[in-house]
């Protein structure tokens, strides 16, 4: 979570400090909009000193302008959705989860305006084909986390385990976006 949250703040940064240089106030008030619940965790979980070292890794990975504020808003999709399938799938648990219900909503709300910002900044292939990656990588992360906290050590078990999760995951993160587009 908290690595999805420090993604979030980031990639919501870099994109914000990128629009207000181009003084575009709607792009620059959508990443901020997008990033504004990580935003809030961060803060509420004091990793602010984490940040910067993810920033300037980002920094160095995409020097290039534009393929950076791609890789930005694909990170946005990523954390997000990763995001909403463990709130998700926490709140599936039909025990009372202190917070998660309202962050769940939140970061709904903020992987659609992602979506929407994303679309805005780039044509649809583009962002398909980013919103597919982001949405895979984040189920992956999902999957791989919660197969680490189950006893099964049949490997064949374990595989078939892993396909459901993930195929399970995968389809509840491309809905959430579908709603969306």
């Amino acid at each position: 979570l908290d690595a999805w949250t420090l993604q979030a703040v980031m990639a919501s940064r870099w994109l914000t400090r990128l629009y207000r240089s181009f003084m575009d106030d709607r792009q620059a008030a959508a990443a901020i909009q997008a990033g504004t619940p990580s935003e809030e965790r961060l803060q509420r979980l004091g990793l602010e000193g984490r940040i910067f070292a993810l920033e300037e890794r980002f920094n160095q990975d995409f020097p290039e302008e534009t393929q950076a504020e791609e890789a930005a808003w694909t990170a946005l999709v990523e954390a997000h959705a990763g995001l909403l399938a463990f709130f998700s799938m926490t709140a599936a648990d039909e025990q009372p989860t202190h917070g998660f219900p309202g962050a769940r909503t939140a970061i709904y709300a903020a992987l659609q305006k992602t979506i929407r910002g994303f679309h805005t900044a780039f044509p649809d292939e583009i962002v398909n084909e980013g919103v597919i990656s982001a949405l895979r990588k984040a189920a992956d992360s999902c999957v791989e986390a919660f197969l680490t906290d189950t006893d099964e050590t049949d490997s064949e078990r374990r595989d078939q385990l892993r396909a459901g999760l993930e195929a399970n995951v995968l389809e509840a993160l491309e809905r959430a976006v579908m709603t969306e587009a």
